[in-house]
């Protein structure tokens, strides 16, 4: 591969995985599709949110449970991402970083501001770049 092809193929990457986590943000958003949440992640994909208390769940079936217990319970969500960044590109893994302003109500009426920083590790599939790990740690206290 050309150094000129290496740039593009880079730059479609990356494209791609910030494509993928606001994909993701905007289904969870949307409170109106766990399919399309889980369009965004491997089938054995590790969500890891224990950083902020709300627990680790491992696989398509864990990660299902988790977010039909969200959806169930929120009335609206919102979600901000800025900085993101590449830590490390080879092949088909990748693994990166955005920053997330988060917020929601409940049905029940309380009130979620988050500020944290996602981790996320990637991989390359036949339906393109997906979340193979994701983990979220607090930029700020919780409130």
């Amino acid at each position: 591969m050309s150094s000129v092809e290496q740039r593009l193929q880079a730059l479609e990457d990356k494209r791609a995985l910030q494509e993928r986590i606001t994909a993701y943000l905007v289904a969870v958003d949307d409170l109106s599709s766990v399919d399309a949440v889980l369009a965004s992640f491997t089938e054995d994909a590790v969500f890891d949110m224990t950083g902020i208390d709300y627990g680790r769940f491992e696989g398509e079936k864990e990660l299902r449970q988790f977010f039909e217990g969200v959806f169930a319970g929120m009335s609206h969500h919102a979600h901000y991402a800025t900085n993101f960044h590449i830590d490390g590109l080879q092949g088909d893994r990748a693994s990166c970083r955005t920053h997330v302003i988060g917020m929601g109500r409940s049905k029940e009426g309380d009130d979620v501001l988050f500020y944290l920083q996602y981790h996320l590790e990637y991989r390359r599939t036949g339906d393109g770049w997906k979340i193979t790990r994701f983990s979220g740690k607090p930029l700020l206290p919780l409130s």
